[in-house]
């Protein structure tokens, strides 16, 4: 094979083009602090980057909806409590109406502010959380009670609120209307003190004494399964923080540099081509004239 000037030069270009490259990308990754500059730098590392990143996003809303679930239930829980503290007030209510000091004078007084409570009872159902009611169930953007309805409701509340916590995983955020306020018989048993008073009626509002007594049990009920819905989502959202902390040290071991092994080949590849241009340009200089002296 005939070697010419020409070829000497153009495979010394090349060869410096090369290094020039590999010296260039060293700077990239280390600047970047990404192995992975394009897909076809590792493509199957690349494609299990694209999947733990779709994990990672899937994961943050998951995250999200457990927020909002935590968010949900400590507002249901402050409304529940608030209901007993109305069941209790009721309770006293009907306790000192039933007795022989009591009047059709200061049972009408009382009449008032157990009407008054039941509104306040009305307005804990009809709470709103965001852009809906949340006891609403399923049907959320409509208020789930109406007093002047008989049942308190034209349409009763059904249906739970369920946030996807996993993939397939679906968790109980909040109660409905229909089991905190009705199935509980905390607004009827409020409205049948309130007829007993209207009536004037010692027995019966004696009778509502075991009625309001049974609807706070429910109600009691009703609070001490937050807890255990708490806790789950509690647990739920460490589960999701373990997983993340998982697959983000997974990502960074596919596509982060190794800071002190790219520098070192930076410097390896820096001092070949400083080489090579050495050796090019001396071997560039020579002529036929240099072997002719």
């Amino acid at each position: 094979m005939r070697i010419t000037n020409s070829y000497i030069r153009d495979n010394s270009l090349a060869n410096m083009q090369s290094n020039m490259r590999a010296i260039s990308e060293t700077q990239s990754q280390i600047s970047s602090g990404r192995r992975i500059q394009r897909t076809s730098d590792d493509p199957a590392a690349s494609a299990n980057v694209m999947r733990a990143g779709g994990s990672l996003r899937a994961l943050d809303t998951y995250k999200r909806n457990i927020t909002s679930a935590e968010s949900r239930v400590q507002a249901e829980e402050t409304a529940v409590n608030s209901l007993i503290d109305i069941l209790t007030r009721v309770k006293t209510l009907a306790v000192s109406q039933a007795s022989d000091t009591a009047n059709s004078q200061t049972r009408a007084a009382t009449k008032t502010e157990v009407d008054s409570l039941m509104k306040q009872a009305v307005q804990l159902g009809n709470t709103k959380f965001g852009d809906g009611y949340l006891f609403g169930g399923v049907r959320s953007q409509s208020a789930p009670f109406d007093p002047t309805q008989p049942g308190f409701a034209a349409a009763p509340p059904s249906g739970e609120r369920l946030v996807e916590a996993l993939a397939s995983q679906l968790l109980k955020s909040t109660h409905n209307g229909r089991q905190v306020f009705l199935d509980s018989g905390a607004l009827a048993a409020i409205k049948e003190l309130s007829v007993a008073l209207g009536a004037d009626d010692t027995g019966k509002i004696s009778q509502s004494s075991a009625t309001i007594d049974a609807s706070f049990a429910s109600v009691q009920d009703v609070l001490g399964d937050f807890g255990a819905r708490s806790n789950q989502l509690q647990v739920t959202s460490s589960n999701l923080d373990a997983l993340k902390i998982n697959l983000q040290t997974f990502e960074s071991n596919l596509q982060d540099v190794d800071l002190e092994k790219a520098v070192t080949d930076m410097v390896s590849r820096q001092t070949a081509y400083q080489a090579a241009m050495l050796a090019t340009s001396k071997v560039m200089g020579m002529t036929l004239t240099d072997y002719l002296r």
